[in-house]
């Protein structure tokens, strides 16, 4: 229902595109035979693989445009910060579930190899994590968030750091998945679907 309407507003031309958020690749298939999606917006990036199994795949499939959202794994992969209590009380990330106790330190491992890497390549870990999602293909196109402008010009430097197959291989062979929900039971609920 929801595609039908958003086809009628592009056949009357008060949009020219359709795009989707967190959809599983079924329901990625009942949208785009409704209407051709454009894109497909969800999260992605060196500690959030899953949706390389069937989401991306659909995506090729049908020639949809996928946006990684949280390239940075929400900072955490930049190396800005190594605990919750760094983050501000109201922060959502301190009750994320990839921030808590019991998988805090097998994330920060994760990180620390993504920085051994970015050492070796001469950049920075969040320059890497970027620059790894970029390598995933053209047809990926992050948006990595920031507030600072000093960040906003570090994320575009990633564009000038290549990867080689040797160091794609690297990092999937060195950099271990990460621990943890992207989110609570609740949110959880409420992508892929």
């Amino acid at each position: 229902d929801t595609v039908g309407t958003l086809a009628e507003l592009v056949a009357e031309g008060k949009i020219r595109h359709i795009g989707l958020s967190e959809a599983g690749p079924e329901t990625i298939r009942r949208a785009h035979a409704v209407h051709p999606i454009t894109a497909l917006q969800t999260e992605y990036s060196l500690w959030t693989r899953d949706i390389e199994a069937e989401i991306l795949p659909a995506c090729r499939e049908l020639g949809i445009g996928f946006v990684p959202y949280s390239p940075l794994g929400r900072g955490f992969l930049s190396g800005r910060f190594k605990s919750p209590t760094e983050l501000a009380d109201n922060d959502f990330r301190r009750f994320n579930p990839r921030y808590q106790a019991d998988v805090l330190d097998h994330n920060l491992r994760l990180v620390a190899e993504v920085e051994k890497i970015a050492a070796d390549k001469g950049c920075t870990t969040g320059q890497l994590a970027l620059a790894w999602v970029l390598a995933q293909g053209d047809d990926v196109v992050p948006i990595p968030g920031t507030k600072r402008r000093a960040y906003l010009e570090e994320n575009v430097r990633a564009l000038d750091v290549e990867l080689t197959a040797d160091d794609l291989g690297r990092i999937d062979a060195e950099v271990p998945p990460a621990a943890g929900d992207r989110y609570d039971a609740a949110g959880m609920a409420t992508i892929d679907g």
